[in-house]
Parts: structure tokens; sequence; C-alpha cells
């Protein structure tokens, strides 16, 4: 985890196609309820990732979403 806010995770890498990189942000609720209480899993459950997305680019490549 490269960083943490209460229950939200985010996560950073880096995808790879040869010599192409686009670096890549992963969104997740660990947590049983959002921020704003809006979602709620359930009694002992986790929401899980909320979305993944390209950082740095308008578009992610056709090569990272196949």
């Amino acid at each position: 985890m490269d960083r943490k806010s209460g229950g939200r995770l985010e996560y950073y890498g880096v995808a790879r196609n040869g010599r192409r990189m686009v670096g890549i942000v992963v969104i997740v609720q660990y947590a049983r309820r959002t921020a704003d209480g809006e979602h709620d899993a359930g009694k002992g459950e986790k929401i899980g990732v909320i979305t993944a997305y390209c950082k740095g680019v308008t578009k992610c490549p056709d090569w990272v979403n196949p």
C-alpha cells in the first residue's frame, strides 16, 4: 500500500508492454462502509476495489485493457 486514509487505500504500480510503460493507480475501500456512509458491504464484509486507472495519460493505452 502506498497511501492510506482511513479505509481507503491507494496502490501505485506500472504496467509494462515491452519498452512501453504507464503508471497505474488502484483505489481500494478496505472497510465495511465508505467514508460518506453511502455504501455498506454488510457485517463482516469489505467493499474492495473501487477503481483502477492510468496515471499521467489522457487515456489508458489499448494494451492495458485488452
